[in-house]
């Protein structure tokens, strides 16, 4: 089929919302431990009962970048009951029968609205709203597909928003794909500048005051060893059963030299790196990033950060924190978020 009957037969999937899709679960301790122990978060929001007392919160709260986890599949790709039958992901069903059958998650922007908490019960809405032209990348030819999720409660309580880009492609033969297939040796790092002036990674869990910070403050620098262990953790914790994470042969098929982490305990390394830094009584508000070169097992990746401005014009500051992770390959992951800190 050429490009035009392509893009032609995709566009038809275009713009449709879908769901609800609901959660098997209402939010949880059990989850939210799970969550917290694969992602080495030790934030006392979240699980001690005695800090929370000092909080707006009346009950657990869960770490906002858990948000997708709640409604996702099952181990048996079933949805929980009184979702939509409708295909969330049709549009792949439909690359896949054009011969683009494998598929990675390249970039993540959500905003988050407000935390939840224990006995919520999340749903999702989603829309694909973009589909690229036919690319031709390292990886092999395919295009890149944008779906914008929505999440609020049964209740109609919204809480967060986010759009995630993925690339469905036909993999090049692995004779072929070349040692830096994934672009991270070309990527440069915003922050790195600033990592020579970082101090070394202590995580007090105390609360930095935005009255002591200022642009182009350095973070201290955070060494994750990247292990079979926390890539199959991190997936399993953020229920995420796609075989690339956890077999293999799989992530061999896909033109990965073996399982790589899944964009989900990325994007809560990252949330970690920044509420640890800012400490218990900030409140994540945003969080966008880039992936790049792949974590696997055997490496060892660096988040590194550095302010880049500080909003005093609301009664809670917000401060913006630029971010990377590096790892032997390259970037793996460049970001930033906002961070809402006290005074």
């Amino acid at each position: 089929m050429d490009e035009q009957r392509e893009q032609q037969k995709l566009k038809t999937l275009i713009g449709k919302r879908l769901g609800p899709y609901r959660g098997f679960n209402p939010v949880n301790r059990a989850q939210v431990w799970q969550w917290c122990t694969a992602m080495g978060d030790n934030n006392p929001l979240y699980l001690d009962d005695d800090y929370r007392q000092q909080t707006e919160f009346e009950s657990l709260v869960a770490p906002p970048a858990m948000m997708q986890v709640w409604t996702m599949r099952d181990f048996n790709d079933n949805y929980a009951p009184g979702s939509t039958q409708s295909q969330p992901y049709q549009v792949f069903d439909e690359m896949s029968e054009l011969g683009y059958t494998r598929n990675v998650a390249v970039s993540y922007d959500i905003q988050f609205s407000r935390y939840l908490t224990e006995g919520e019960c999340p749903i999702h809405h989603t829309t694909i709203i973009k589909i690229s032209d036919r690319k031709q990348t390292a990886l092999g030819e395919g295009f890149f597909v944008t779906e914008k999720l929505d999440y609020s409660t049964e209740l109609g309580r919204p809480f967060a928003e986010a759009l995630i880009s993925y690339f469905q492609y036909k993999p090049k033969p692995v004779d072929q794909v070349t040692p830096d297939h994934t672009r991270g040796r070309e990527s440069p790092d915003p922050v790195n500048a600033h990592s020579a002036h970082a101090e070394v990674w202590q995580s007090d869990l105390s609360d930095r005051p935005a009255s002591q910070v200022a642009p182009d403050d350095g973070l201290p620098e955070l060494h994750i060893p990247i292990t079979h262990k926390l890539i199959v953790g991190g997936a399993i914790a953020t229920q995420d059963f796609i075989p690339v994470h956890h077999n293999a042969p799989a992530a061999q098929r896909a033109a990965m030299p073996d399982i790589f982490m899944n964009i989900l305990t990325t994007s809560g390394l990252c949330a970690r790196y920044l509420s640890d830094w800012a400490g218990p009584a900030s409140r994540l508000q945003r969080l966008t990033f880039k992936l790049m070169a792949p974590n696997t097992p055997g490496d060892c990746m660096t988040l590194r950060g550095a302010v880049k401005k500080v909003d005093r014009s609301k009664n809670r500051p917000v401060v913006t924190v630029d971010f990377s992770g590096t790892n032997s390959k390259g970037s793996h992951v460049v970001g930033s978020g906002d961070v809402e800190l006290n005074p």
